[in-house]
């Protein structure tokens, strides 16, 4: 990672503007800027300066040491933020804010989404107080990774087509990845899609951790084009995996555990969502479980697909492997609604509940596990 960013200073452009101003804890030099964090009320103030003041295609490397951000830092595009690493650079929220970082065109309320940007190797560690976020991203080919976001009182990291005065963009914001992150203690999700229209789209959510969140693990409005995958999933409060219009969607090799946490009431899934017409989505190799028991009063359905939007819909599900804890338990659910369902279902290992495989109305396909 460090050689990456050390090749992509020798092709970029000088810093001319600003540096000759800059505070002791802010260094500038051939398209990089520096910043000391030094734990103090000023670090905020001198951070968003150094952002401010660069130029396009700048690596701002936030060295080593606690950031104490007083406000939350906006985060221009066509620039790479870069930490340390997880546990030597800490972005920490001192006082209210709405969120610790966010993309420009979120803050500036901009018509369109923002220019490509990427955030990695840092910590943004909330102090759990009102609905803070911890990252907001209103960017197309947005990169995150190797981020731990800690204690937000809202989300950790949203992916949204709305600005901060609500409005949303009118182009479309695709073509995100999210991967090895460290998502935990969220008060609301752990990693949120937030789509009011069809343009949070074709993203990439692999390899991250998401722990302990208050809501759902994973909620997507928009889960059209999604690749989630290889997410391990625990100690999360509601569904783990929540995904609103699957079309070319594949959900796989995902490690679900400890779902509807402490619920005593409702039902909670493991993996629902619902389906488009036209295009087909894939769930596969996906594995399932409840490892601190279940309350009474409260129904558990370990893979749930609740509607079929329009049209026919069609889906695969294969190769997952659910182990439920009581008699009650479901291990798929299926539910087409008004519109037709088709399901391949197969090679699929389920045990230890109360039904296999339940059906609601329009679905057609094999009825194999």
């Amino acid at each position: 990672m460090r050689a990456y960013f050390a090749a992509a200073v020798l092709v970029i452009a000088a810093i001319t503007a600003c540096s000759s101003a800059a505070p002791n804890n802010v260094v500038a030099r051939s398209g990089e800027v520096n910043v000391a964090c030094t734990d103090s009320p000023s670090d905020a103030a001198d951070l968003q300066d150094a952002i401010n003041s660069s130029p396009p295609g700048t690596v701002i490397e936030i060295m080593g040491g606690t950031c104490l951000l007083t406000k939350g830092i906006t985060l221009l595009g066509d620039r790479t933020y870069a930490g340390a690493n997880a546990s030597g650079t800490v972005l920490k929220q001192e006082g209210d804010m709405a969120y610790v970082l966010a993309s420009g065109a979120y803050v500036d309320n901009s018509q369109t989404t923002g220019d490509p940007l990427a955030v990695r190797d840092l910590t943004v560690e909330c102090n759990g107080s009102g609905n803070t976020d911890g990252i907001i991203i209103l960017n197309w080919q947005a990169d995150v990774e190797g981020v731990d976001v800690n204690g937000c009182g809202g989300s950790g990291i949203v992916d949204t087509n709305t600005t901060a005065n609500g409005s949303a963009i009118t182009n479309t914001s695709v073509n995100s990845r999210f991967d090895n992150n460290f998502i935990s203690n969220s008060g609301q999700y752990g990693f949120d899609v937030y789509d009011t229209q069809n343009s949070v789209a074709d993203g990439f959510l692999d390899d991250n951790q998401i722990a302990a969140s208050g809501q759902d693990a994973i909620h997507l409005d928009n889960a059209a084009g999604w690749a989630i995958s290889g997410n391990h999933l625990y100690n999360d409060h509601h569904d783990a995996i929540y995904a609103d219009r699957l079309y070319g969607t594949t959900i796989s090799n995902n490690y679900i555990e400890d779902f509807g946490l402490m619920q005593g009431s409702g039902t909670w899934y493991g993996i629902t969502g619902t389906v488009q017409g036209t295009f087909g989505s894939t769930i596969f190799n996906n594995k399932i479980f409840n490892d601190k028991g279940e309350q009474s009063g409260a129904q558990y359905i370990y893979v749930g697909i609740t509607e079929c939007n329009y049209g026919t819909c069609y889906l695969s599900v294969t190769g997952n492997v659910i182990v439920g804890v009581r008699s009650s338990d479901v291990g798929f659910f299926f539910d087409g609604g008004s519109n037709r369902l088709v399901v391949a279902s197969s090679a699929n290992e389920v045990a230890q509940v109360g039904s296999v495989r339940s059906n609601g109305s329009s679905v057609t396909g094999n009825g194999g596990t």
